[in-house]
């Protein structure tokens, strides 16, 4: 088996056309076509690709599938010996596939895969890694993460009336308008604008402490239609994980909303004390609220803190 290929039937996508996939790719692939029910199950099949020697493994699902199938392969294979993934554009959200995935999906994709598998591009990329300082949860493997005023946000943006109506992918532009637009409701808009407790740590360093607005990080290198949120701080480096953090009551918010949701920073944006942005390799977040990886919610750990950091190399196969 050269190719497996983990389907998620539940993710957007896959729930209008997914059935027909299904029987071809079943068709093309036999045993390496898997439909895992649950966490537990996707991290037995994956074991035994490991065991299998399973080298490219494509994922047709959105992103928090991607983060699943990630972390269960760093789990089970070892660290020198990563197979590649090809991640097809099937769900709610699809940040990863658009920034290192394929550009279509269905069985022309996976033909085009099965075919043509070792000769089409790769690009290498470290996720973003998440573990907890005490070891309560194994680490785990993502793209895109948020802290305090994202984490509440991201609640309004999976709202069923929010996923009927708004373009999927703009999952991040979505949700920042969400955070915003609570603004305008007089009874919310001090909580929001108070946010968090906070404290970012990155490479030894403090980055902020006091309270956040919002924070986010990635280890994508760009975003849906020019949305680039983020932008390198004094010490400019081009290895790490990206990171934005806005204070408490940030200054001229709608003004830098509107710029960082065309991939701009001014430079009054740069200087201002209310809005920074860099790269890091390692980070310590310290924030009581939970925090989202990939769309989906989790609970710091001990002192309320996390590690971010960059995971191991994957390659990406992309047409």
């Amino acid at each position: 088996m050269r190719l497996a290929l983990i389907h998620n039937p539940r993710s957007r996508k896959n729930r209008r056309d997914g059935r027909k996939f299904a029987r071809q790719a079943h068709q093309l692939l036999g045993e390496g076509f898997l439909v895992p029910a649950s966490h537990d199950e996707m991290t037995e099949m994956v074991e035994d690709l490991a065991r299998r020697d399973v080298r490219l493994i494509a994922i047709n699902g959105g992103d928090g599938t991607v983060s699943d199938v990630m972390t269960a392969v760093m789990r089970a294979y070892p660290e020198g010996a990563l197979p590649d993934l090809a991640i097809f554009p099937s769900g709610n959200t699809n940040l990863i596939a658009r920034d290192i995935g394929f550009s279509h999906r269905g069985i022309a994709a996976l033909r085009e895969l099965w075919n043509h598998g070792e000769m089409l591009p790769r690009t290498n990329r470290r996720p973003l890694k998440i573990s907890w300082p005490e070891n309560e949860h194994e680490a785990r493997l993502g793209m895109f993460q948020g802290s305090s005023g994202y984490a509440r946000a991201i609640a309004i943006a999976h709202s069923p009336h929010v996923l009927r109506y708004a373009p999927h992918n703009l999952a991040v532009a979505v949700t920042l308008v969400g955070a915003f637009g609570s603004l305008l409701w007089r009874r919310q808009r001090e909580t929001w604008l108070t946010g968090d407790r906070f404290t970012l740590e990155g490479d030894g360093e403090i980055l902020a402490d006091g309270q956040s607005f919002l924070f986010l990080s990635t280890a994508l290198q760009k975003l849906d239609l020019g949305i680039w949120p983020f932008w390198n701080g004094d010490k400019a480096r081009s290895e790490g994980l990206h990171y934005l953090h806005v204070a408490d009551h940030p200054r001229r918010l709608l003004q830098a909303t509107w710029s960082l949701l065309r991939g701009r920073a001014p430079s009054w944006l740069r200087q201002s004390v209310d809005y920074t942005s860099g790269r890091a390799t390692h980070m310590v977040l310290t924030c009581a609220g939970d925090f989202v990886l990939d769309g989906e919610r989790f609970a710091p750990g001990a002192g309320h803190r996390i590690h971010l950091s960059e995971g191991p190399q994957f390659g990406f196969v992309h047409d």
